[in-house]
């Protein structure tokens, strides 16, 4: 199978709305590519591995194949410790309002995003459902 970013957004977030889901899927996209320009490489057949399938998603762009994904934060956790490459995305001031229309600011995990390339991955990433 063809390497695949997914990005799971979280469906129990207040306030999360369309717009705000777009950028805070960019944010994951950018957290993916800093994670891969900022590793330390070695020589090791996992790196290779690893840098041979990014090339590959990349397919002479700068993005492949992304999947967005809706799940909880517990859910989302849970991905995260399973996939070998993956992070959660913290934005230190998302927006929100109450019902009263108070905006606030606060530090939450507004997704994560998951690099899948390993057959026993792809597996367990088929559980999920796409965003809607």
């Amino acid at each position: 199978m063809e390497p695949k970013l997914y990005i799971i957004m979280r469906k129990d977030i207040q306030d999360m709305n369309p717009g705000k889901a777009m950028a805070q899927a960019a944010h994951a996209q950018a957290d993916f590519d800093a994670f891969f320009e900022n590793m330390r490489w070695a020589d090791a057949p996992e790196d290779i591995i690893l840098r041979s399938a990014v090339n590959q998603w990349r397919d002479n762009r700068s993005f492949g194949v992304t999947l967005v994904l809706h799940e909880p934060l517990e859910t989302i956790s849970q991905i995260v410790d399973t996939i070998r490459v993956s992070g959660v995305t913290v934005d230190p001031t998302y927006p929100w309002r109450n019902f009263y229309g108070d905006v606030f600011l606060s530090n939450e995990v507004t997704c994560a995003w998951a690099f899948v390339y390993q057959e026993d991955e792809f597996e367990y990433m088929r559980h999920f459902n796409l965003h809607k």
